[in-house]
């Protein structure tokens, strides 16, 4: 089978990860693996599936494709959109905020006459509304359409139902025990703040990853030999290195990547690994971790691994993996 991986843009949480890992699985893909932190989705191709297709369905859930030049996004191109007012989820919920703290205040010991009219309260909660709808209801929409219903169809649909039974009252003039316009502001702007939130621990993440990954991207100083067998350093990038190839490291820098010491001996900080930041002695035959740094020494190294072989690389990788892949459960038996 094929191995696909893609990047897609416009996953902002777990719950358009899982959106599109239904939608694959209902595809009939195997080893789905979708990770809304860097957009990385992964899959193995199938003789009845067709990439195109399957990247046009992904679009039509409202996210991006972008893999070697392939683009494929189902966007709707209008003139205005509430949405594009927003920049995130925390805009959002400091745009509903106001509205719904006012929808509250009737909830409190002293009444409040001008809010105690369900008509006032309609007019307070449609911009809350329509701007929760303009999010949650289009994506509840689309994942409907899809097939793949999400979370935010649940979202929708609850906001939904207060607001029209509170309408309904309204309309009726059935009194205030049926209305509950404050419990729709209060849906969406809890689960607006909750999203913010989660992205926020989501952007965190990926800055922690970003710099293990920034570790990997530095100098090294590749020693050769002319013909002459005379030693010959020149500077050459860490990804350029091969396995088998011997570097000079000196006292301050970093080591491009996983190698043995063959001549000298240094201390080494490998809080980056460890996380313990006191430099460790390291002599001949020693291992060094691509990443760490030489606080104190001078030693001629030979590469053992590089690229996506290395301590660093692996540990970004299982990461990664860890994001994407649900653990294991097994049904429990309650005695």
């Amino acid at each position: 089978m094929e191995k696909v991986e893609w990047k897609v843009e416009g996953m902002d949480c777990t719950n358009c990860a899982l959106t599109i890992t239904k939608y694959l699985n209902k595809e009939g893909l195997k080893d789905v693996k979708v990770n809304f932190i860097g957009g990385d989705v992964s899959f193995e191709m199938i003789e009845t599936a067709n990439k195109d297709a399957i990247a046009k369905g992904i679009g039509d859930l409202g996210y991006k494709v972008v893999n070697d030049g392939l683009l494929v996004s189902t966007t709707q191109h209008s003139t205005f959109n509430i949405q594009n007012v927003f920049k995130n989820h925390f805009q959002r919920f400091l745009f509903c905020l106001p509205f719904t703290l006012v929808l509250m205040l009737h909830m409190l010991p002293w009444h409040i006459h001008f809010l105690m009219n369900p008509w006032i309260q309609l007019v307070i909660c449609i911009p809350v509304y329509i701007v929760g709808m303009g999010y949650f209801g289009v994506s509840a929409v689309k994942s409907l359409r899809g097939g793949v219903p999400n979370m935010n169809v649940l979202i929708a649909l609850g906001a939904t139902a207060a607001f029209v039974y509170s309408l309904i009252g309204t309309v009726g003039n059935l009194g205030m025990d049926y209305v509950f316009y404050e419990t729709t502001a209060t849906i969406i702007t809890l689960v607006f703040l909750g999203e913010w939130v989660e992205h926020q621990s989501v952007v965190a993440t990926q800055k922690e990853l970003n710099k293990l990954s920034k570790q990997q991207k530095v100098m090294a100083n590749m020693i050769a030999f002319d013909d002459e067998h005379k030693e010959n350093i020149f500077p050459v990038a860490a990804d350029q290195l091969r396995v088998g190839d011997l570097i000079l490291i000196k006292t301050g820098e970093q080591v491009p990547a996983d190698c043995k010491i063959l001549w000298g001996d240094a201390h080494v900080n490998e809080a980056l690994i460890t996380g313990e930041s006191k430099p460790i002695s390291k002599q001949k035959k020693d291992a060094l971790t691509g990443g760490s740094l030489l606080t104190d020494g001078t030693v001629k190294a030979q590469v053992t691994a590089t690229g996506k072989d290395t301590v660093l690389s692996n540990i970004i990788n299982l990461v990664k993996q860890a994001q994407s892949e649900k653990p294991p459960y097994s049904n429990w038996r309650i005695r």
